[in-house]
């Protein structure tokens, strides 16, 4: 119980596909490696406020879960109704639209302290664009936006209070359950929302939650598995950051195999990769640190500086991912960078390859879902590769080996993380040099 009072949650997924063109209603779209609505639901489950949370989806579609479920209505405010009546003995309820999948605990907080204060409460935000009115396709009226607000949710209630609403209205097509409480004669008080709890309706909505992803990591879920007589395989394992990782392992008692150029392990060349991973039989995962740097203008570059750079920065990581034996329930983790968050001058065919592996990894994660598939993206690391090109950085700007294997390690001891970009900063405050 929250502050001794019993919270239930209704995440509404009545939502179709009509604006993805597909016939997969979008909360069941994939946002970074997971559907949508899972994000909103995992966010409920670890605020500890909810006795019981419970999705209202279309019937067709409730095969598809694996937690509590109902089937909504035809309408949103039909399917909300629904929902109030299936829940079991709740104080107040919250209700959400699972396609918004970035809501924040704080937001969850303020709506659970603020619903037993007043009864009834919106999640808004301010209105930041001039608002028109009108009713044909002339403008009749230009509202003051000072006192205009855009409606978010969650929307909390009193249980008794907006279940009473839903059964005294005669509306049957409200867009949220606010309306009807004011309709009802309730107050609605107002908590701040966030501009990041978007509401994804369309695919330019996809994009723009991923960059939100990207700018927001995942929170870090405590490690619990041990690595103890497990068998990892090291690609690029000579290098310091494959060193530090392989050091990490053998420290948490498992095996680390040591796979690189300087073991005479030519991943790029397929039947050599075929014959490594052959010969090395069942693998708990495999770790994909190989990398290659050199800065210049594409018109400058060599044939040689070009294929090594794709052979090392994308063919081997693939060939590995294709021909590792791993166990169900084993791992992949992939290292790109911060640069493949965009083009970067003078390094094109880098930053490239490492938007690919970014790209390839959240697809492997969606096709081997019997593994655990994830990208860590370091920004700017201390490296012989990195001193070569960039002579002269001060060493505090820039990650340490240390801290990149301490975080393969967390996500190794991770239960049921997959399809995650997860980027990794130095814990200072960076200068103003462009990150790699």
């Amino acid at each position: 119980m929250y502050q001794g009072k019993r919270f239930g949650a209704l995440i509404l997924m009545g939502g179709t596909g009509t604006r993805f063109g597909s016939e997969m209603p979008k909360q069941f779209h994939n946002l970074s490696g997971k559907p949508i609505y899972k994000h909103t639901l995992e966010t409920f489950e670890k605020s500890g406020i909810f006795d019981e949370i419970l999705l209202v989806c279309p019937e067709k579609w409730l095969d598809h879960l694996d937690t509590p479920a109902i089937a909504g209505g035809k309408t949103r405010q039909a399917s909300s109704y629904n929902g109030l009546k299936a829940l079991k003995d709740v104080d107040y309820v919250m209700i959400h639209d699972a396609v918004r999948p970035l809501v924040t605990q704080e937001i969850l907080l303020a709506n659970a302290d603020e619903v037993m204060r007043s009864g009834a409460v919106d999640t808004c935000i301010p209105a930041t664009d001039t608002m028109v009115y009108t009713t044909t396709d002339t403008i009749e009226s230009i509202p003051n936006r000072a006192h205009l607000k855009r409606g978010q949710t969650p929307q909390s209630f009193s249980y008794p209070l907006i279940l009473q609403a839903h059964e005294q209205t005669e509306q049957t097509n409200a867009t949220d359950d606010c309306t009807l409480a004011i309709e009802a004669g309730h107050k609605v008080t107002i908590v701040e929302g966030s501009e990041t709890n978007i509401k994804i309706t369309n695919t330019l909505d996809i994009y723009i939650a991923e960059q939100l992803y990207r700018l927001t990591p995942p929170p870090k879920t405590q490690a619990t598995l041990t690595l103890k007589n497990k068998r990892f395989a090291v690609t690029g394992g000579s290098g310091e950051i494959g060193t530090a990782i392989c050091q990490a392992l053998t420290k948490a008692g498992a095996t680390a195999i040591v796979l690189s150029r300087s073991t005479n392990t030519d991943l790029s060349n397929y039947d050599q990769a075929l014959e490594t991973f052959t010969n090395l039989g069942p693998l708990d995962g495999i770790i994909n640190c190989t990398g290659y740097l050199t800065v210049g203008p594409l018109a400058e570059l060599t044939q040689s500086e070009i294929e090594t750079t794709l052979h090392s920065n994308l063919t081997s990581l693939i060939y590995a991912c294709r021909l590792a034996n791993i166990k169900e329930g084993g791992h992949i983790i992939n290292l790109a960078s911060s640069a493949y968050s965009r083009g970067r001058k003078n390094y094109a065919i880098y930053s490239g390859t490492k938007a690919a592996v970014v790209n390839f990894t959240q697809a492997l994660a969606l096709e081997r879902p019997e593994l655990q598939i994830n990208t860590i993206a370091p920004s700017r690391t201390k490296s012989r590769m990195r001193a070569l090109n960039f002579p002269g950085e001060d060493p505090s700007t820039l990650l340490t080996p240390d801290e990149i294997s301490t975080e393969v390690l967390r996500l190794l001891q991770t239960p049921a993380l997959t399809g995650s970009t997860i980027e990794l900063k130095p814990n200072i405050a960076i200068k103003s040099q462009e990150s790699l």
